[in-house]
C-alpha cells in the first residue's frame, strides 16, 4: 500500500508559529526585566535583544511599553486561573463546599498545595513571583490587575474555605487574616527560596521536599480548624 502523502506545512501557519514563538519569548525576557529592574528601570531595547527580537517586533506585539508590562501581568493571572480551572475541571476543589466542613478543610489543603508548586517552579516562577512583588510593593501600572485578579479573589477563596473547614457560612476579618498568612508563607519557597533551602539543608525543591511541605500545610489547616 503506498504511503500516504504529507501535506506541507502553509507559509501562513509557518508564520503564525513564528509569531507565536516571538511573542512568548519577548514575554519570558519581560517578565525578568521588569521583575528586576521594574517598569521605569526595564528598556524595550534591552527586552527586545534579551528575546532575540527586534522593537518594532514589541510595538507589533503589545503596542507599547506599558502594553508589554500589562501583558506580563495579564499571563500572570492566567496562569494561576488555569492551575485553579483545573483542580475544578478534576473534581479536586469543589465550587462551594459550604456546610461541609471536611470538604472544605480537604479542599483549603489541595489549593494551597496547588499555589506552593506554582511557586516551586523554576525560572519562569522567579520572574513571575518577583514581577509580583516590586508590583505589590511599588504599585505600578499593573497593580490593580495583580490585586483585582489574583490576591484579593486568592485570599478570599481561602478565607472562604476556613470559614466552611470551622463550620461558619461567611468568612470574618480574622478568616481573612489567617488566609493571608497562609499564602503569604508560601512565598518563602519562591522569593525566598534560597534561604528556605539553606534552612531546610535541601538542594533544590524535589518531590521528597514538597510531600514534606504537603504535610505540614496539612498540620497548619488542621490546626487553624479542628476544635
Amino acid at each position: 500500500m503506498a504511503e500516504a502523502a504529507t501535506l506541507p506545512t502553509s507559509p501562513r501557519s509557518q508564520g503564525y508559529a513564528k509569531s507565536d514563538e516571538t511573542s512568548a519569548a519577548i514575554l519570558g525576557a519581560a517578565l525578568t526585566a521588569f521583575g528586576a529592574h521594574g517598569f521605569a528601570g526595564a528598556t524595550t531595547r534591552g527586552i527586545a535583544a534579551e528575546a532575540g527580537a527586534t522593537l518594532p517586533s514589541i510595538a507589533y506585539h503589545f503596542g507599547s511599553k506599558q502594553g508589554l508590562y500589562l501583558a506580563c501581568a495579564e499571563d500572570i493571572v492566567a496562569q494561576y486561573e488555569q492551575s485553579a480551572a483545573a483542580l475544578v475541571a478534576a473534581g479536586e476543589i469543589a465550587i462551594d463546599a459550604r456546610g461541609d466542613p471536611d470538604r472544605c478543610r480537604s479542599d483549603l489543603k489541595r489549593v494551597l498545595q496547588m499555589v506552593l508548586r506554582i511557586f516551586a517552579e523554576t525560572e519562569s516562577a522567579q520572574s513571575r513571583a518577583d514581577f509580583v512583588a516590586r508590583e505589590m510593593r511599588e504599585r505600578g501600572p499593573a497593580f490593580h490587575i495583580l490585586y483585582q485578579r489574583l490576591w484579593q479573589p486568592g485570599v478570599a477563596v481561602a478565607a472562604d474555605l476556613l470559614a466552611g473547614a470551622k463550620g461558619k457560612h461567611e468568612a470574618a476579618e480574622s478568616d481573612r487574616t489567617e488566609a493571608l498568612m497562609l499564602i503569604s508563607s508560601l512565598l518563602a519557597f519562591n522569593t525566598g527560596r534560597d534561604v528556605s533551602l539553606e534552612i531546610l539543608g535541601r538542594n533544590a525543591l524535589d518531590a521528597e521536599a514538597l510531600a514534606l511541605l504537603d504535610g505540614t500545610i496539612d498540620r497548619f489547616v488542621d490546626a487553624l480548624t479542628r476544635d
